[in-house]
């Protein structure tokens, strides 16, 4: 755990121009707080359940990722369907959001047998969205390494701190932080959505013109609205320098 952290603040102060392809990647787009939100709530999740549905979700997680890559053209023409999603990562960030976020909010009970199907959406998600990034030219399989390295990672580091300092509030911070991702992933996904629908309607100029014509006759005051200013300076002759302005 403390490796990794390490080899982040490593990487973070390097200049730019000595981080390398990989290097540049990880710190520009794989730690943005959209991806590893979910991969934290879903390290969450996995330490508030028991250790077989944890296992089970896991395993999951990480077929999960197998599919999404082997399959991410067919699944790309499926999402491309929806509104916005090719301008929004094919909607990665709000499906994963969801899916934990829900996994957490709805509480004990009904969180062992959500986590494992949740898990799976995620490792989906999750891969898709890191080659949906990757830089490299040609696919050069470094980028999407480090980006499941980098997940593994996470996942574990929460799963194993929460796991050795067990809390009764737990519970309860676990149920918030899946009602903030849930939230977060309806917003982002509404806003996705809707994004066509929200464009201003793009009016006809002469129609525009004829309908503000009343409200900009009516902004310009009357030669003797105010007296106390004085009469308005004269028109300039055609041809002429404009006249500068005298209080």
């Amino acid at each position: 755990m403390l490796a990794g952290l390490t080899a982040l603040i490593v990487l973070a102060v390097i200049p730019p121009a000595d981080r390398g392809e990989t290097g540049a990647w990880l710190i520009r787009d794989a730690v943005a707080i959209e991806r590893l939100f979910p991969l934290f709530g879903f390290g969450i999740a996995l330490a508030l359940v028991g250790r077989r549905a944890a296992l089970i979700a896991a395993l999951l997680w990480a077929i999960g990722i197998a599919l999404g890559f082997t399959f991410r053209i067919e699944l790309m023409a499926a999402l491309q369907q929806l509104p916005g999603a090719i301008t929004h990562h094919f909607l990665t960030m709000p499906i994963s959001a969801i899916a934990i976020g829900a996994t957490l909010a709805l509480g004990r009970w009904s969180r062992p047998a959500l986590i494992v199907p949740a898990g799976f959406v995620l490792g989906v998600m999750y891969a898709l969205s890191v080659k949906l990034s990757d830089p490299s030219y040609g696919g050069r399989p470094w980028v999407f390494l480090a980006g499941i390295g980098l997940g593994v990672w996470l996942i574990g580091a929460v799963y194993l701190v929460l796991r050795s300092w067990q809390a009764r509030w737990f519970e309860i911070a676990g149920r918030i932080v899946g009602s903030w991702l849930v939230a977060i992933g309806l917003l982002y996904g509404g806003v996705a959505l809707m994004g066509g629908k929200l464009k201003p309607k793009n009016a006809d100029p002469s129609t525009a013109a004829s309908e503000n014509a009343p409200a900009a006759d009516a902004a310009v005051p009357e030669a003797d609205a105010f007296p106390s200013f004085g009469a308005p300076p004269p028109a300039a002759p055609p041809g002429s320098k404009k006249p500068d302005f005298q209080p």
